[in-house]
């Protein structure tokens, strides 16, 4: 079986903690990052499946570390912004730059579930 690495980013440590730990129930092997250099000082480590991306986090924001996975890893990168900002520009913005998929905050773990099995089955 192959792995499917799953890098967490976000600022906001309850969100990292029950994402991690949901998915690692359904058998994802997760990593944590709260804030966009220690997520590519992990991508340096490892490849992941996908990278779920918190929008705003103090120092580099999501976009800000969207377009640095873009130039510095591969391109295809399964990425997937998540963000309690509802302004459509904001998520026009992601997938413009390159994310898979954009989902608000709160979010059900049902929804990030579902988009990774869409996104990494595509």
């Amino acid at each position: 079986m192959i792995t499917k690495r799953i890098l967490i980013v976000d600022d906001e440590e309850g969100y990292r903690r029950v994402l991690s730990n949901s998915l690692s129930d359904i058998g994802y092997e997760t990593t944590v990052a709260t804030s966009g250099l220690e997520a590519l000082d992990a991508m340096k480590e490892k490849n992941y499946t996908a990278v779920l991306l918190d929008m705003k986090m103090p120092g580099m924001d999501g976009i800000e570390l969207l377009e640095q996975i873009q130039k510095v890893h591969c391109p295809s990168n399964n990425i997937v912004i998540i963000t309690a900002y509802t302004c459509e520009d904001l998520a026009r913005k992601a997938i413009g730059k390159g994310a898979r998929k954009v989902i608000r905050k709160p979010f059900s773990m049902d929804d990030i579930t579902l988009c990774l099995n869409e996104i990494i089955d595509s």
